[in-house]
């Protein structure tokens, strides 16, 4: 067996998305659109493909940014692809893509994100835990492959009653992939911001991130209305086997109306006529603490069932011998 890491050829881009977009342990975050997102953000991305004796059987798509030309990290966020259940051949991967690392100038270590479930694997126990990570760690999936009514018997009665209210309210709700929506969608983030606490990314993010994922067909922004006024909205994007709920915002007025039972409903419907398998909900507390800053986000999701995935969350190799000279410069 030949293992080895080298650039993905554009011949194979269609094979390493097939390959991470069917993968249980990565998600959107290694897709090529991701990467074309992150680039306009002024990220840094290396496009790596795994070969065992020639044929593509992983890879990573890493970022690093450093316009600042500071020493960093180099990120691997839903990644690596790897063959994890054959834990030979996924150790000797991960030393040759930390080795790899090791070669990028101004890499401080390199911090993957795969998404495995807790407790922590062996091939892992080297790393630490990242101060951050790159995606939530504790999640909450849909299974797409049961019916609507299979899903709605699955849910919490008071979910299957809000959605009836947005229904006799007159709730409407439209899928669109036009950029001139972002302006909207955006007022509404802001105006959530506000009332909930939550960071909000800047303007330019969202219409960054808004064209790529429009411009591939790799996303959907939903919005629910009644009688012309906008109340909520949520984007959705695809990969693979996966849709994910990535941002979400509502009007502070007519809440009684329930829009965002009515959006999620759509959004599962949609991800199921393309295909996806599963849907993510993107964030919840697993232990469902009353404190929590996801203590509301959480009630609500887990309303519809669904399954709780806990992750074992970001990982570091820090490159010690860099960080001791770093400190070193700094010191003098």
């Amino acid at each position: 067996m030949s293992l080895l890491w080298g650039p993905l050829d554009p011949l194979e881009e269609p094979i390493f998305e097939s390959l991470a977009g069917s993968d249980l342990h990565s998600g959107f975050m290694q897709s090529a659109y991701w990467s074309r997102f992150k680039q306009i953000e002024g990220y840094e991305v290396t496009r790596l493909g795994l070969r065992e004796d020639r044929q593509l059987i992983g890879g990573a798509s890493l970022l690093r940014f450093h316009l600042t030309g500071e020493p960093t990290f180099v990120l691997c966020p839903e990644g690596p692809v790897l063959p994890w259940e054959d834990s030979h051949t996924a150790r000797s991967a991960l030393r040759q893509l930390i080795d790899f690392a090791k070669t990028m100038p101004n890499t401080l270590g390199l911090r993957i994100e795969p998404h495995l479930q807790t407790p922590l694997p062996s091939i892992l126990r080297n790393s630490g835990d990242a101060p951050t990570d790159l995606t939530p760690s504790d999640t909450l999936m849909i299974d797409l492959r049961l019916t609507e009514e299979e899903l709605l018997a699955r849910a919490h009665p008071k979910c299957r009653y809000n959605i009836r209210i947005a229904e006799r309210e007159g709730v409407q709700v439209s899928r669109s992939q036009d950029l001139s929506r972002a302006h909207d969608f955006y007022e509404l983030l802001t105006e959530t911001s506000f009332r909930t606490g939550f960071f909000v990314e800047p303007f330019g993010f969202f219409l960054n991130l808004l064209s790529t994922v429009f411009g591939c067909d790799a996303g959907e922004l939903f919005t629910a209305s009644h009688q012309g006024k906008l109340l909520a909205a949520i984007l959705v994007v695809y990969f693979g086997r996966r849709a994910t709920y990535l941002y979400g915002a509502s009007s502070s007025t007519d809440r009684q109306k329930m829009p965002a039972y009515s959006l999620h409903r759509a959004a599962m419907g949609q991800a199921r006529n393309r295909g996806c398998l599963e849907y993510d909900m993107y964030g919840i507390d697993a232990f469902e603490r009353r404190d929590h800053l996801y203590a509301g986000i959480t009630r609500f999701k887990k309303q519809w069932g669904g399954e709780v995935h806990r992750r074992i969350g970001a990982r570091d190799f820090v490159f010690y011998d860099r960080l001791a000279d770093l400190i070193v410069e700094k010191l003098s």
